[in-house]
């Protein structure tokens, strides 16, 4: 019963581990700015490092934000078709 729930939030850290990893390669101009600050933002106590428990809250936020936009239906699960749809969503959203 808790394997469907650990592999949504595995799905989820891997798609954010994608992103970062596009996110990387393709900075430039503002959006090098932005996740410049992003990473600023993580560093909750401004000692000019990020811990690890600062780095998992400040992706904790963001992988609850991308399961509620895969959760059409807010049900707290994500089925075949939320995935598809957000699949075909990013599909139409790269070309």
């Amino acid at each position: 019963m808790k394997t469907l729930p650990i592999l949504a939030i595995s799905s989820l850290l891997l798609g954010l581990v994608q992103t970062a990893y596009a996110d990387h390669h393709e900075m430039s101009g503002d959006h090098a700015g932005a996740q410049m600050h992003s990473w600023q933002d993580a560093d909750a106590n401004k000692d000019g490092v990020i811990s690890k428990e600062e780095f998992m809250a400040k992706h904790q936020k963001q992988a609850e934000k991308m399961f509620s936009k895969l959760d059409a239906n807010k049900d707290g699960k994500v089925d075949e078709a939320e995935r598809k749809s957000m699949h075909d969503k990013c599909e139409r959203h790269a070309k």
